[in-house]
């Protein structure tokens, strides 16, 4: 009887030791970004023998969970990976441990504490029957021809900001001299061009499938979604000046328990099977430059990529955020005269 207690002892002991021993917390939004994040994972744990404990909710409580100690790698937003930093809360990230950070676009490197995990971007999208050349500049929003026809985001969102910082630096200004930017964005305004600045994505895409928008600014995920809704007179451009990017961070907080497995996944995030997976289930563009995305994959165009990549547009984010309201309150009362 001893004998055989002991042996049952020793069979519960003896159960895979990641199930148990290893942990690994990493954040995620819930939906599809989680779907493929889990899809992905199984590789991971059975190669590190460690288990990946999902923490599900929204870019704000990744930040709060990070702070708490509740988290190991933290994937977000880049603002909160900014937040984040400046708190003290990330880890160095090791090239030595993760090799595959010397894949990654020299502009997919933030800092020493952050990289960017997978992106979208913001294009130019037209109707094809109304904008007969296609457009290779931003500069074609305020054309007097597209009068009453030309969506953009609202004001308070960071293509739009993005978008006012580049025309600030295209005409004399800059991010820390806004004014040049806000003049071109209050003559976009008074042009009459615009149906209107718009807050809900889904308006955007239905302006576009009845015709009465032509021209205009569209993340890349509502480019698909009217694709596959059969909008064939609508394509899209990446202007030379760049497209504005939405971006995926990722971190190690310095309350990881175990780093050495924290660094491994995010080397695994960074491999090309994982960088893949992202493209092609969620249609967020590979960071890093050895993936080949399929030449049959639909949405293949849809993914910023090579050259395009190297020009995104990612004005400084703290600046932008600490300057929105201010920049909004002049707007209105530029536009209110």
């Amino acid at each position: 009887m001893s004998a055989l207690l002991l042996a049952g002892a020793l069979g519960v002991f003896a159960q895979p030791a990641f199930a148990q021993d290893c942990t690994l917390r990493v954040t995620t939004w819930g939906g599809s970004y989680q779907k493929t994040y889990e899809s992905v994972a199984k590789a991971f744990e059975e190669k590190e023998k460690c288990k990946i404990e999902w923490v599900v909710g929204a870019s704000p409580d990744h930040l709060v969970k990070s702070r708490l100690g509740q988290v190991d790698v933290a994937t977000n937003t880049l603002l909160n990976s900014i937040a984040g930093e400046k708190e003290g809360l990330w880890m160095e990230l090791d090239k030595s441990k993760i090799p595959n950070m010397a894949n990654l676009y020299s502009n997919a490197i933030y800092s020493p504490y952050t990289v960017f995990a997978n992106v979208g971007d913001y294009v130019l999208a037209y109707n094809t029957d109304k904008v007969k050349a296609a457009p290779t500049s931003w500069d074609e929003l305020w054309k007097p021809a597209y009068k009453n026809h030309v969506v953009i985001y609202g004001f308070e969102h960071i293509p739009t900001l993005s978008l006012t910082v580049l025309q600030a630096q295209k005409n004399g200004g800059s991010i820390d001299n806004i004014q040049p930017g806000l003049d071109k964005m209050a003559a976009l305004v008074k042009s009459g061009n615009l149906i209107g600045s718009l807050d809900v994505e889904s308006q955007m895409v239905s302006l576009f499938q009845t015709e009465d928008a032509w021209l205009g600014m569209l993340a890349t995920g509502r480019m698909k979604e009217l694709l596959e809704k059969g909008a064939k007179n609508v394509k899209f451009v990446r202007p030379e000046e760049g497209t504005f990017p939405l971006i995926t961070s990722v971190n190690i907080t310095k309350a990881a328990k175990n780093p050495d497995k924290a660094q491994a996944f995010v080397n695994y995030i960074l491999s090309p099977e994982v960088q893949l997976a992202f493209a092609t289930r969620n249609l967020y563009a590979p960071t890093v430059q050895n993936v080949t995305i399929p030449a049959d994959f639909v949405y293949k165009d849809l993914l910023v990529q090579n050259e395009q990549f190297k020009r995104l547009f990612l004005p400084d984010q703290e600046k932008i955020t600490a300057n929105k309201a201010k920049w909004q309150n002049e707007l209105n009362k530029m536009t209110s005269k």
